[in-house]
């Protein structure tokens, strides 16, 4: 059974926490705590599992800054791919954008690695820790020593695995196997173990200590998601008209005013002012913002739904109706009136747009980066017999997958000529740097010399003989002497 009725409507309020935290967040099963924890084990699955993959003798996701390059998929990215870069930047806010227009912080709930994380820590000290009435109950009774040891265990392991979030945060940069070579063989860098440190202690004190701080205090999103939905934004809410006046009791579903076989109900069960809500405090239990939803919509919620499962759970142990707390807006519509609205169709048009942008970016890309250098030390170089030398070098970066011999030629010459020159062999995501020559006949330099400005434009370009669509040109001038 669910509630239907419709919710007023409940601008986002600022209410201090009601709960301190201070014995930590009650653990709650249910629906929403299931797809946290399947989010969990998918997004940690791919963080530890991505550094270990390989492609064709390549890592699958890697970071070499060293050589500035990005392996992904098999490919090989370099700085020429900025565009790439910024589409799916792009991408990603108009992802966020779009789901927070659809149902407010559901990101935040459910992906964000600030959430992921705590709720990872939170399990361990679940476990270690006992419940927050546990751990009241420990501290009244002056068990500090046993507190301490807990305490000190739940430290322990906070510790160890902010570590293997570190190391496998610091393997994408130097890839995994090879980086498990050296820290089983304790020749770990500086700057890798600079970067394993930095990370596990960011990680401990994010999501062990200061936890829901971080979303409301450190976080933009927390401050301007206000703008992203409206009245029609599925968020979560309580509802009102159903939930109040509050009554400290657990109700059968009997009708109110009549008893089993049209009998007169007694007394107790008669309560014609009592709304669904029992004010048992499991929603703020569970809360791992410390918030009370029932004062309405909060810029603190990040519509994990532990409330929903938590309330949930109540009114099926009162035999009614399910949904006092739920997803909803405050037009009482549903799912089909938010897909509706214009705003949320322009951030999915927008969405496919920035991501078929960035197919069409993929798809158009040369793995292949030229430049071309003017020889500064001889800007021109008369000859003998009459002809002028202009001296180029040209570097050559082949972000393919794979070895590639490239040949030089000149374009759009006027006259010039190429010299000859071998070709240019590349390894895969190797560079090379060569010197080439142009000459201008002697012929052709009395013409060109009429010129004032006696420079001459050209195009330099590389071509892979065994792939000719792979290929790059460069425009350059050529210098006559004076």
């Amino acid at each position: 059974m669910t509630s239907l009725s419709g919710l007023p409507a409940q601008p986002i309020q600022f209410h201090p926490p009601v709960s301190s935290l201070r014995w930590g967040v009650r653990a709650i099963g249910g629906r929403f705590n299931r797809a946290r924890w399947a989010s969990v084990g998918l997004t940690q699955a791919l963080f530890f599992g991505l550094c270990w993959l390989s492609w064709n003798g390549r890592p699958l996701l890697s970071f070499d800054f060293a050589h500035q390059r990005v392996h992904l998929l098999g490919a090989i990215y370099g700085p020429q791919d900025l565009l790439l870069l910024a589409g799916l930047l792009m991408a990603g806010a108009l992802a966020l954008f779009l789901a927070s227009a659809l149902s407010g912080r559901v990101f935040c709930g459910f992906v964000c690695p600030q959430s992921v994380y705590t709720g990872v820590f939170l399990g361990v000290e679940h476990w270690v820790m006992g419940t927050p009435g546990q751990r009241r109950q420990r501290a009244r009774s002056g068990q500090r020593l046993q507190s301490a040891a807990r305490q000190a265990l739940t430290w322990g392991l906070w510790g160890g695995m902010s570590l293997a979030l570190g190391w496998t945060f610091t393997a994408y940069f130097s890839s995994g196997p090879d980086l498990a070579r050296r820290t089983l063989a304790g020749a770990m860098g500086p700057v890798e173990l600079g970067a394993c440190l930095g990370y596990a202690l960011f990680a401990f004190l994010q999501a062990g200590l200061l936890r829901e701080k971080v979303c409301q205090h450190m976080c933009p999103y927390a401050r301007f998601q206000g703008v992203m939905g409206n009245e029609h934004t599925q968020v979560v809410s309580y509802d009102q008209r159903r939930g109040e006046p509050r009554a400290n009791v657990l109700r059968a579903p009997l009708s109110r005013g009549a008893g089993p076989a049209g009998q007169a109900a007694p007394a107790a069960q008669v309560l014609p002012a009592a709304g669904a809500c029992v004010d048992c405090g499991l929603c703020v239990q569970v809360c791992p913002a410390g918030i009370d939803i029932r004062q309405g919509a909060q810029y603190e919620c990040i519509s994990c739904g532990l409330c929903i499962d938590a309330c949930d759970r109540v009114m099926l142990s009162a035999r009614q109706p399910t949904g006092l707390i739920r997803f909803a807006n405050s037009l009482g519509t549903g799912w089909r009136d938010t897909l509706a609205q214009p705003r949320v169709r322009g951030y999915a048009l927008a969405l496919a747009l920035a991501l078929l942008g960035v197919g069409w970016t993929v798809a158009q890309r040369v793995p292949l980066q030229l430049e071309v250098l003017r020889d500064r030390a001889v800007l021109a170089r008369p000859n003998r017999d009459g002809s002028v030398d202009n001296i180029y070098r040209l570097h050559v970066q082949n972000y393919d997958v794979r070895e590639h011999a490239y040949q030089v030629q000149l374009r759009e010459a006027g006259g010039l000529q190429l010299l000859p020159t071998e070709p240019i062999v590349v390894p895969a995501s190797g560079e090379r740097s060569v010197a080439v020559t142009v000459r201008l006949p002697a012929q052709a330099v009395q013409t060109a010399g009429a010129d004032p400005a006696r420079v001459l434009p050209l195009q330099l370009a590389v071509v892979a003989e065994q792939a000719p669509d792979l290929q790059r040109q460069q425009a350059s001038r050529f210098l006559l002497p004076r």
